[in-house]
């Protein structure tokens, strides 16, 4: 488990989180981060599907992957809502992950 002190570290830093209902280890560390934090995001998955239509299940339905592999669609850049199901908002406007990340500033 992530202790107070490493929360603390992480509290300036921005952060998003991609992560999966059907992996169960970050929720608790997002929850407390995210009450220090405020530029802590995180995009909750029901499930981790393949939407490029590359990997498809034998009746032509996406693949699922394992919950863990949640970084499939942070890398196709699908990650745009928080964890509270809320566009991600940057000056006003819905902002993806990667657009997001480029926007962050060393502190």
């Amino acid at each position: 488990m992530t202790s107070d002190e490493d929360i603390l570290k992480l509290k300036d830093l921005p952060i998003w989180f991609t992560h999966a209902k059907t992996d169960p280890v970050v929720v608790p560390t997002y929850e407390r981060l995210a009450k220090v934090n405020p530029n802590a995001h995180f995009t909750y998955w029901d499930k981790v599907l393949d939407h490029t239509g590359t990997q498809k299940n034998a009746d032509g339905t996406p693949f699922e992957y394992i919950g863990h592999w949640s970084w499939i669609p942070m890398l196709n850049d699908e990650c745009v809502l928080d964890y509270d199901g809320k566009p991600v908002m940057t000056d006003g406007k819905e902002t993806p992950i990667l657009e997001w990340m480029a926007a962050q500033k060393k502190a």
